[in-house]
C-alpha cells in the first residue's frame, strides 16, 4: 500500500477514492477516527491509500488530471471479492496472538527451569 494524500476533508478523500476505483485503482481511506483527536492535525489527518504499489503513478496522474487514461487498471470488484473477510482476518490475528503467547509462555517456562536447574547444582 502507498499513501497518496492526506486531508481533513472526508468528502474530498471519498470523491478521490471514487475516482480511483471507477478507473480500476482500489483505494482506502485510513485514519478517519483519529482526525477528531485533540493533537496536531497534520499527523492524524485522514489519508488516502492505494492497495497496489504498481498503480501509484497512474493514481497520481489521475488525481492531477481526471481525464487521464489509467494504464494498469484492474477489476476493482474482483479485487475486493478476493480479499479476506473481517472474520477471516480476525481469526488469523487471534491465531497469531495465541501462537505467539504460547511461544512466550514456553520460553519463560524454559528459562525458569534452566535457572532452577542451575541453582540446584
Amino acid at each position: 500500500m502507498k499513501m497518496l494524500t492526506r486531508d481533513g476533508d472526508q468528502s474530498y478523500l471519498e470523491s478521490l477514492m471514487q475516482l480511483l476505483e471507477n478507473n480500476g485503482i482500489p483505494a482506502s481511506i485510513q485514519g478517519t477516527e483519529t482526525a477528531r483527536m485533540v493533537t496536531p492535525r497534520v499527523v492524524f489527518e485522514p489519508s488516502l491509500w492505494i492497495y497496489l504499489n504498481g498503480q501509484f503513478e497512474d493514481a497520481v496522474n489521475l488525481i492531477n488530471d481526471p481525464n487521464y487514461r489509467v494504464t494498469a487498471g484492474i477489476d476493482v470488484e474482483e479485487f475486493y471479492s478476493n480479499q479476506p473477510t473481517k472474520e477471516e482476518t480476525n481469526t488469523q490475528l487471534f491465531n497469531l496472538i495465541a501462537t505467539g503467547s504460547a511461544y512466550v509462555f514456553v520460553g519463560i517456562l524454559a528459562m525458569f527451569l534452566f535457572v532452577h536447574l542451575m541453582e540446584s547444582t
